[in-house]
């Protein structure tokens, strides 16, 4: 990385995104987070400082301090996403959802070459799609080009489904396009056969590690000296130890549930006396409670066991509980779902168990992230802006992708409409139109 090369990565958690950049050569200059295992967990992997701080309320001018008046080749960074999240119940008046244009506030303080913003897709309909066509257009307006699109990481060779919304701008006129899609994938759930090999299955991403133990603290030795397959080489790649942490199988809640749960079931596939008592209280509150469909967020499916030849499904903060082994009576472990999400064994996290999942489920995986930082630096590169700002045309939203699906429901239409009028060149005011 040279002197001009300065990553800044915000609402860092426990440093996936900056992991991956890291890896491609840009580690960041600093990161900020609010949460203190999760920057403390930054600062011992990363290796460059985390600031804790909250950035929904910090003085941007005080991060501009911190790189020393310079300006950044990019700004990444991933806000909190449970306002907008499919798998709760969503609310658009969340303050949480304010976040992103915190996001963008300290962006365009710091007037990066580039920003990446990354969240979930439930942000595509959030407010109708307003908060999104706003987060676009002022990012126009501050002299972006922007390309906005749902991704799914797996395409990335992320070992699990992972649908997120990626957008990524640049100040200097340059149109881009997202990074080749290089897998297949199929979790079960999501699935698609782009006639590219597939993504590494779960059963591949946790192989070579040792048998789960029954002990907290204990260091599990690999089930080989040398690695397995290429993602187990990838995983042990710097862990002189040979051995790793968090491999600690957990009794799950009702053995018999688990017992009966083939690959790919869920609660609902067992009969209904034996649902927990949390999953029918769930069930039941989804058809009974009037709540609208678009704020109840995702099914309830409580513990559901994996298909082991096959993508994972999405690693969330609740996976050590709910996802099963494919072919153990028992959940997950954090290191199995450390390394679905990427994170290397050499990893070190800091914090509870509940601590550590969390700051695992709400990471961008390495791996998607190390491929952005790569694509970034060609683009960058290939059109010369390492020695000289471009103006290859005016500040504007340069395309979108929302689906890849044939159809599309009435809350993603609305979205695309709006985005399409600032595509077309016509901005948006609260129903006014103007033409760019």
């Amino acid at each position: 990385m040279n002197k001009d090369d300065l990553v800044v990565s915000l609402f860092s958690g426990a440093g996936g995104f900056s992991a991956g950049f890291s890896r491609a050569g840009l580690k960041p200059l600093f990161g900020a987070e609010i949460n203190a295992d999760a920057c403390q967990t930054y600062q011992l992997n990363v290796g460059s400082p985390c600031h804790q701080l909250d950035l929904s309320t910090v003085d941007p001018a005080q991060l501009e301090k911190f790189t020393g008046g310079r300006r950044p080749f990019v700004v990444i960074g991933g806000p909190p996403c449970q306002g907008f999240s499919t798998a709760g119940p969503r609310n658009s008046a969340d303050p949480r959802n304010q976040l992103i244009f915190n996001y963008l506030n300290i962006v365009e303080r710091l007037a990066p070459r580039w920003f990446i913003f990354e969240n979930v897709e439930g942000l595509l309909t959030s407010g109708g799609g307003r908060d999104l066509a706003r987060l676009v257009r002022e990012f126009v307006y501050m002299g972006y080009s922007v390309r906005l699109q749902k991704v799914n990481l797996a395409s990335y060779g992320v070992p699990q489904t992972r649908k997120r919304v990626l957008m990524i701008g640049n100040r200097l006129g340059i149109d881009f396009q997202f990074p080749e899609e290089l897998f297949s994938f199929d979790s079960g759930k999501a699935k698609k056969s782009s006639g590219k090999p597939m993504a590494p299955s779960l059963a591949e991403a946790i192989a070579g590690l040792g048998p789960a133990e029954s002990t907290r603290g204990t260091l599990v030795q690999y089930a080989s000296v040398d690695p397995v397959n290429a993602f187990d080489a990838r995983m042990r790649e710097g862990n002189v130890a040979g051995a790793v942490t968090h491999h600690v199988r957990v009794e799950p809640a009702g053995r018999m549930q688990v017992e009966l749960l083939k690959p790919g079931q869920t609660m609902k596939d067992l009969p209904f006396e034996l649902w927990h008592d949390s999953y029918k209280r769930r069930a039941n509150r989804r058809v009974s409670d009037g709540t609208p469909t678009e704020k109840r967020g995702g099914a309830p499916s409580g513990i559901k066991r994996l298909h082991g030849n096959l993508q994972s499904l999405t690693i969330t903060g609740a996976a050590a509980r709910e996802f099963i082994h494919p072919s153990e009576h028992r959940p997950l472990t954090i290191r199995e779902c450390a390394r679905i999400q990427t994170f290397p064994d050499k990893y070190e996290w800091v914090g509870n168990n509940a601590s550590v999942i969390q700051q695992i489920g709400n990471a961008v995986p390495p791996l998607a992230a190390e491929r952005l930082a790569k694509h970034l630096q060609y683009i960058d590169g290939s059109f010369g802006a390492d020695t000289q700002a471009l103006d290859s045309g005016a500040p504007r939203l340069l395309g979108f992708v929302l689906t890849e699906a044939l159809g599309m429901s009435p809350a993603l239409k609305s979205t695309e409409a709006l985005l399409a009028d600032m595509h077309q060149g016509r901005l948006v005011f609260d129903g006014h139109t103007a033409t760019t």
